[in-house]
Formats: C-alpha cells, structure tokens, sequence
C-alpha cells in the first residue's frame, strides 16, 4: 500500500477529495472508510500505517487536538515516512512544526483544487515513489496479447491459444465489476444495519460507566454523587477518570486521555458522565469520536453547544443540568429587568493569559455580546461593562480605587468562573467588618462556596481545617438548577437514598445532585432495556427523547439530547435567583428586582459557575 491516511472525522468531506484526487493519480490509499464492520478496529488500523509507505497527515481546526492524529503522525516520523499537509490555517502540535507541509487552505472545502496541490502530491513522490497509473477499462480490452516464444530443439512446438471472443472478455470483467459492487452494496448495508463501522464487541460485556471530573473540589461532590446512584446496580462497573483541575482546564491530562482510550478499546463502555470542564470537553469527545465507539455521554459541564460542536459530532450527547446556552438567556432577563428596574450590569468574566484556549468566562461573554443585541447600545450608555480578570487573580481586578466603587453602586455585577473566584472576591470585598456592600453578590452554583465561607470546611485527605468566617450574607445571591424540594419525582426511594447520603436536597448539594441524576438517567435506561447483554447503542436509544425521574425533578431529554425538563434551564422563571438569607440553608425565590433596589437602592449580582 502506498498511503495512509490520518485525519479528524469531522474532516471527512474534505479528506474525501484528497483520497479520491491521489487515487486518481494511481496511488494505493488506504484510510478508516476502508475498515469493514466486525473488524477489529485498531488492530486494522495498525496493520494499515505500518504497510504504508507513507503516512499523510491532515492538519486542520479539528485534527491539531486529536490524540489518535498525534499519535500517528508520531508513527510517521519514527518510520521516517510522514507526508504532513494542512487545510485549515492552525499552528500544528508541538512536535511537528519543523516538518514543512504543504498548505491547501486556500481551497478547504475541496483541498485537492487548491494551487499547492502540485506541492503536495511532489511531497508524496518523493516519499511513496512514482505512482503506477491504474489501466482504464478500455485499455484492458484492446492491449494486445503479448506473443509467444516458439519452442527450441526438437520439441514440439505449443500452439497459441486463441483470444477468448469480445463477448467473453466483456463478461470476464463484467462480473468482476459486478462481484465488486455486490461487496460494496452488503458493506454498505451492514453499515446502515450498524449505524456504524466502529470496532466490534469487547470480550468482556460487562457495562461499565466512567465518570470524568477533577480530582478535588466539586470534582470530589460529583465523584461521590455518581457513585451513590449506582451502589444499588452491582452489574454494572463504574470507573472514575481524574485529573487536576488546572491540568484538564490546560488540556494537559495525558493520563487521563490514555486511560479513556484503553477503556474503550477494551471494555463495554455505555456511558461516560462528565467530564466536567469546558476547556477539557472538546478533547475528551475527540478521543470518542476517534474510537469508533458511541457511548451515551451525560454532559457535566456547562459548555456551551457551539464550543463542543454538539450538532456536528456524531456521538450521542446529553445533559442534566443547565448549560452556557441557557445561562446566558437567563443572564438576559436578569440583565433586562435590571436595567428597567433603574440598576446597570457589569460582566467580569476570566481569562487566562498567553492561552489558545477560550475560558468559561470567554465563552460566555460571547453568548452575550452576540445574542443580547442592545448590550452595545446599552454600553455606549453606560449601562453596562465588561471586565476581564485573571483566573485565580479576581480581588487584583478591583483593587483600583475606580473598580472598588462599583461595589456601592446600582449595578448588577456578574463574576462568570469557578467558585474559587467567588469566594476570592467574598473574603475580600465582603466580610462582615467591611462596609456594608450595595452591591449583591452570588451567581450560578456559589452556594456551597457561601455555606463553607460561612460554617468553614475541613479537607477530607489532610483534615486540615479552613476557618468559618461571618460574611454580608443578605448581599448573597446563587442562581441555581436544584431545587430544595422538587417540584415532580415519582423516584421516592432514590430520593431518600440522596438525601440519607449527602442531607436534604438544597443549592448546596448541586454538584451532587446532578452527578447522582446523571446515574439515575444511566440506570433507569439500562433497567429498562431488560436483557442480559447491554449495549451502548440499545442504552442510547432507550435515553435519547424520553423522560427520566431523578431527585431534582424530572428530567426529560429532547431528541437532541439536551433536558427540557425543569432542571435543563429551559422552563426556569424569569428573575429564579436563589437568596441566602443566614447561611443556613434557607432559599428564597426572587421575582423582582425593584424589590431590592427598593430596599438598599441596589441590586448587583455576581455569577460564578462550578461546572465549569
């Protein structure tokens, strides 16, 4: 075989060109549409690149951040045989970028139209060698016989066979191309009958679910949240992936990324649940992607569905809880029923700098700046800003004197990241000795951040303890998607069990409660299908467009996958913000903001995100 193909699966339109312009030129070309269903996947793919003669690299938006690419490429170079071209304009991994490659991103929807196609295929003859042009069917019928020999010595001569009739010939080929397109046509169907051409059953089919998350902080409280939604199933193995949360919101988790890879290669994977960063999450449905696999995948993090490219992958995605979508179209009304009540909004929003890697905070601030259309106009009139801050560097970010006021104005202020930003700015700017605030401070999930400030924390490894400090809890704010008593469960026993477990259900318990539900989902799906055997395909099609009973509600997943349920942030009430009155775990709805501006002459409010 000549050429081996390494590309991204979302690349597949436009490698397509490639492939078919090389064979053209009379190359052999091998890539993943070749691999038959039942065929052991990787083992197809490792016989293919070592019998290649060289191995051509895809560089594009997609592939710069697949390990399975990576790895291949590295193959290449090794062997000494990688032919490395790019169809998108990106900087390729490190590793890589002293090996030249040709660029086609002129022409990316069809690379092989592209000016520098010319210096590609002269890259692939200096490694593969002149192609051997592939005779036409025309060709094959009129290239005459080659003569024979005559016989020597006293022998016998052998006569020369006649050439078989025109008719014959024509038949010869003709069930050849025919016996070739009855094999297409049964590969194509066992294809549509599979949905797939991804590697076939492991030997073990034991169901086996992997929950990714942090290795401390809310990665803990969703760790122990899933693990108590399955201590009641026994046949289905659980499995937790873990990284530092600095390490997954860097994309640096190799560990991570090689377990994943082993596990579904190996094992019966039906669902992952997680992972539970925005940055992490891309990498993480790459690796699936690139696997063949097709797991259910319950979506932990907020990320939005653009970021991930929730409607282009084909994989079957699923969230509990609210995502960036639905935060920012409530961070709207909130923003817009400020403004009408006499308050202004200002976005503070992290960053991270000298990364090619949006933050949580970015992202959301475009969903903003892109859907609210009189954020500018709002702007130019001061009615509401943006801030940008460094992550774990908050307080720096109002230091100046000018930053410092905004805390005692009418201004709604909305700190988007983790909880550990929050409980920077609180220990800060609002302890109870300070000035009393005018502004209010709470946000997505910062509930339990407010009940450790308030009550202190010991740290489960160490038993070191942090000190409770008093803070202006009336200044305290969380917008949620938990609920203290939900609205609709008929899953009474999974209920008590959560609540025996972790305490009654309350803002605090977020991160368990959507980690527990996320399982609940896995579970009542699986029990559901009632055989022996589970496959993630059988599970998926039991999840996808039906309607679940977990102990923040019901949840009910559109086909799409995503939760139109009460916990989805789709049907939440305008102004459903969530206010901490004494640490004490008591909430109170808020319906208007008038009814704060009334009272202390403003309302502000700082929202921060766990799932982040």
């Amino acid at each position: 075989m000549d050429i081996f193909i390494s590309y991204s699966r979302k690349d597949r339109g436009r490698v397509t060109h490639m492939a078919k312009a090389l064979e053209e030129q009379g190359y052999t070309v091998w890539w993943d549409r070749h691999i038959k269903p039942g065929q052991d996947f990787h083992n197809v793919i490792q016989d293919a690149i070592e019998n290649a003669t060289t191995v051509v690299v895809v560089w594009s938006e997609h592939s710069i951040r697949s390990n399975w690419v990576k790895d291949e490429a590295q193959f290449g170079i090794q062997n000494d045989k990688l032919v490395p071209v790019m169809i998108d304009e990106v900087n390729t991994p490190l590793g890589f970028g002293s090996f030249h490659a040709a660029e086609l991103f002129d022409s990316s929807d069809n690379p092989a139209l592209s000016e520098n196609w010319p210096e590609f295929v002269e890259n692939i003859r200096e490694s593969a060698g002149e192609a051997e042009p592939k005779p036409e069917l025309e060709e094959l019928l009129t290239r005459p016989q080659k003569p024979r020999q005559p016989g020597s010595g006293g022998k016998k001569k052998t006569a020369t066979p006649k050439a078989p009739p025109v008719w014959k010939r024509y038949a010869t080929i003709g069930g050849a191309v025919l016996g070739s397109l009855v094999a297409i046509l049964l590969a194509y169907q066992a294809i549509v009958t599979t949905g797939a051409m991804g590697p076939g059953d492991p030997d073990d089919m034991t169901p086996v679910v992997l929950g990714i998350y942090p290795e401390k902080g809310f990665g803990e409280d969703q760790a122990r949240g899933l693990a108590a939604a399955f201590e009641d199933m026994p046949g289905v193995t659980l499995r937790e992936l873990k990284a530092p949360l600095d390490a997954m919101k860097g994309r640096n988790a190799p560990v991570l990324i090689e377990n994943l890879k082993s596990y579904l290669a190996n094992q019966n994977v039906v669902a992952i649940v997680g992972p539970s960063i925005t940055e992490f999450t891309p990498e993480v449905l790459d690796v699936v992607e690139d696997s063949g696999r097709k797991p259910a995948i319950v979506l932990t993090t907020a990320s939005s569905r653009s970021n991930i490219g929730w409607d282009d992958r084909q994989l079957p995605l699923f969230r509990v809880g609210s995502g960036i979508d639905e935060r920012a179209a409530q961070f709207a009304r909130l923003a817009r029923g400020m403004i009408d009540d006499g308050g202004e909004v200002v976005l503070v929003y992290e960053e991270v700098p000298n990364s090619s890697e949006k933050t949580y905070g970015q992202i959301f601030f475009q969903r903003i700046a892109s859907n609210m259309p009189e954020w500018q106009e709002w702007s130019d009139q001061r009615k509401v800003r943006a801030i940008r801050y460094t992550r774990g560097s908050i307080a720096d970010s109002f230091a100046a004197p000018q930053r410092r006021a905004l805390l005692d104005q009418d201004k709604m202020i909305v700190v988007v990241g983790l909880s550990t930003d929050f409980k920077d700015m609180v220990r800060a700017f609002y302890k109870a000795e300070d000035p009393t605030r005018l502004a209010l401070l709470g946000g997505w999930n910062t509930s339990k951040a407010m009940y450790e400030l308030s009550n202190g924390v010991v740290n489960r490894e160490t038993g070191e303890s942090t000190p409770a400090i008093d803070i202006q809890h009336p200044r305290l704010f969380d917008m949620t998607d938990v609920h203290r008593s939900p609205a609709a469960t008929g899953a009474m026993a999974d209920l008590r069990r959560f609540e025996s477990e972790f305490g009654t259900l309350s803002p605090t318990l977020r991160q368990e409660a959507v980690a527990y539900d996320s399982g609940l989902v896995v579970k009542q799906a699986i029990k559901r299908i009632g055989e022996d055997v589970i496959r993630a395909e059988d599970l998926v099609e039991i999840m996808r467009g039906q309607s679940f009973e977990g102990v923040t509600g019901q949840i009910r997943f559109a086909e799409g996958g995503q939760n139109n349920g009460p916990t989805g942030g789709l049907s939440r009430e305008l102004y459903s913000l969530q206010f901490n009155l004494r640490g004490d775990n008591g909430w109170t709805e808020i319906t208007r903001f008038d009814e704060l501006l009334g009272r202390r002459g403003a309302a502000t409010t700082v929202a921060s995100a766990d799932t982040n």
